[in-house]
């Protein structure tokens, strides 16, 4: 049995070099216990600094054993409930083996506090509404925590898709895709979102446009754009389509009347009628002046060649 002591120590959140860590993503399982086959292994080390080091290295660390006598921390790669190490345990005094729970990051801003000098990339995540997990691409530049909702690059997929392809997402998180209308209204309902779009034409001329308050609807109200709050250097294209249902060629929620915008500009939007922006259109060569195509019209009176459009919770 545990001592009271050690449960009151591993019940709190501590504040560790400035980086939270909450004790509750760590199970005390055994006292003067440990595992063997350990990684690596830190001397004069702090319990609480020892499960920093294994918060950091998450690739690396599945648990920790840690002497509180000597301060020494040994981080593993292998947890006791794996069968290949289940009787993999040694009796080594003042040792507990310390595993890390499961636990999905709400979003990319989150995986940013809690890893600092976490990389770009791909990352899966579960927003709190309880729902399923699913793979975002993070990006971490110096204001990071972006998750990355729609990106366009080199034209290698078809963005003129229906109505259920664009509520599942389709496309690579690391090339082009879109992440999906389920992902994106479970990402910004769960809190205040911002949205930044960064472009480029054929000429690589560059502009942006962030919004402090973005929000896509449900499904129920065919995933609705909420959006305000205009700075940057692009022009205030989205203000349009504020309040707009979303439409694809399928279905048509936009408010032309009979002609469907997206069949008439080949890329489902959040069209009125129809755009000021539509970033989903067809990916057209240099030089082609064509009205269907990735269009921003506040500034770009011709296709771009590459669009980004990343959201995150919002200070």
């Amino acid at each position: 049995m545990l001592s009271s002591t050690l449960i009151i120590v591993f019940l709190l959140p501590f504040v560790v070099s400035d980086l939270s860590i909450n004790t509750y993503d760590y199970t005390v399982i055994l006292e003067g216990h440990a595992l063997e086959g350990w990684s690596y292994e830190l001397k004069n080390i702090h319990k609480l600094n020892c499960l920093l080091e294994c918060s950091k290295n998450q690739s690396d660390c599945l648990s920790v054993n840690y002497n509180q006598k000597d301060r020494v921390c040994q981080i593993n790669k292998q947890i006791l409930e794996k069968s290949s190490v289940e009787n993999n345990i040694i009796q080594t005094f003042e040792f507990c083996y310390i595993e890390r729970k499961e636990k999905r990051m709400r979003d990319c801003g989150g995986i940013l506090q809690h890893i600092p000098s976490a990389d770009s990339g791909e990352y899966v995540i579960q927003p709190g509404d309880g729902g399923p997990e699913f793979t975002v691409y993070c990006d971490m530049r110096e204001d990071g925590g972006w998750m990355v909702i729609q990106r366009r690059q080199d034209g290698s997929v078809d963005f003129y898709r229906n109505w259920t392809e664009y509520k599942e997402g389709f496309g690579n998180v690391n090339s082009e895709f879109w992440l999906g209308n389920e992902q994106i209204n479970r990402l910004t309902s769960d809190g205040h979102f911002e949205l930044l779009v960064e472009m480029t034409d054929h000429l690589n001329v560059m502009k942006n446009a962030r919004y402090s308050h973005f929000c896509v609807g449900t499904e129920e109200f065919n995933y609705t754009l909420t959006i305000s709050g205009y700075t940057g250097t692009a022009g205030d294209s989205m203000a349009f389509h504020n309040g707009q249902q979303f439409t694809t060629y399928d279905r048509d929620n936009d408010k032309r009347g009979s002609r469907n915008c997206a069949e008439q500009f080949k890329g489902a939007w959040w069209y009125y009628s129809c755009y000021h922006s539509n970033l989903n259109g067809l990916y057209l060569t240099p030089g082609t002046h064509n009205n269907t195509g990735i269009n921003w019209e506040k500034t770009f009176d011709r296709g771009l060649k590459t669009t980004v459009m990343m959201v995150k919770r919002a200070p």
